[in-house]
């Protein structure tokens, strides 16, 4: 059986809708067929949260959104990067065959270059440790989006470098999964919802942030009366990824039919996301109410992914020589 693993970094806020339509939902769909491995990637967030009871905080509410999210009888393993004992290892056995060069052309480390030039070294060697947590469990499919598509490409160098190096065939080469209606998701500015942009949409805020959100997303200026297209208009592109296509026909026709505001369809979207993410929104109550529901289940998922690092790390070892 194929192995799908996919990450979220705990850098603040909550997973937001872009979230969960680049990374989460694909392999909740691969989940239903497939080994499916997901963590939170709190190792990777010290590149930019330098404060303990925020990140301690941002892992609590990120794992109560993992475990709202995933279904009952989900067997996916939830697990924090930060808790496999050998990932760190790992990753410095891949930094002794990746080139120097390699690292320079990190969209990471350009952003971060071009935004401030006193940049840590944790944003330089991103790329091998996020090498490391995808390659050490002989991953095969990663839901990946447009901007983590290069994460996916350096794993697979990386993990290609050490294969042709110690002329083996131990780290697999895994295969990125990107849908293509995805590549842009709008934020409530009409740009690529991020947290970066500080436009994004939480899935679980409160109702009264969420409304607040819904309703500032740009739209036309159109008045009322106006006949409007769906089509260019942001609010309809987020009501398609989530409304049934009944739902989506019905309100399309009601933009081109005039007398329906841009208010109308944004009051129609929180309609549509409450509904969605209703039976999550409870859970996700639930487990931030009862914490020790979430560290019985990440304790499982712990020790089912260090088991995995575990035996690739001494397999490992007998390659590079280091066994004895």
């Amino acid at each position: 059986m194929k192995k799908v693993l996919t990450w979220i970094k705990p850098t603040g806020n909550g997973m937001h809708l872009g979230n969960y339509l680049w990374a989460f939902k694909p392999f909740l769909n691969l989940a239903e067929w497939k080994n499916p491995y997901i963590f939170i990637a709190d190792y990777h967030s010290l590149t930019s949260v330098h404060d303990g009871e925020i990140l301690r905080n941002n892992k609590q509410r990120l794992l109560a959104e993992y475990f709202a999210l995933l279904p009952e009888n989900s067997n996916a393993v939830v697990f924090e990067q930060s808790k496999i004992t050998r990932i760190n290892d790992i990753s410095w056995i891949l930094s002794s065959v990746t080139p120097y060069s390699l690292m320079l052309r990190a969209h990471s480390f350009k952003d971060s270059q071009n935004k401030n030039s006193d940049i840590n070294m944790a944003t330089f060697n991103y790329p091998i440790l996020m090498a490391a947590d995808i390659i050490s469990y002989d991953t095969d499919l990663v839901p990946v989006w447009k901007d983590q598509k290069q994460h996916l490409e350096f794993a697979r160098d990386i993990a290609g470098n050490f294969n042709r190096t110690y002329e083996t065939d131990f780290f697999k080469l895994p295969e990125p999964i990107i849908s293509e209606e995805l590549m842009t998701i709008p934020g409530t500015d009409g740009r690529k919802m991020s947290k970066s942009y500080d436009n994004f949409i939480g899935i679980f805020d409160s109702e009264k942030i969420l409304k607040k959100k819904i309703m500032s997303i740009v739209t036309g200026s159109e008045a009322l009366e106006d006949v409007k297209n769906p089509e260019t208009c942001n609010v309809f592109a987020l009501i398609k990824f989530f409304a049934s296509v009944e739902q989506q026909n019905e309100i399309a026709a009601k933009y081109k039919a005039g007398n329906y505001g841009y208010g109308h369809a944004k009051l129609e979207l929180l309609a549509i996301l409450l509904e969605y993410f209703w039976e999550a929104r409870i859970k996700f109550t639930q487990y931030m109410e009862n914490p020790e529901l979430i560290s019985q289940r990440i304790a499982e998922g712990n020790a089912k992914a260090n088991a995995l690092a575990d035996k690739k790390y001494t397999e490992l070892m007998k390659i590079v020589g280091l066994d004895k």
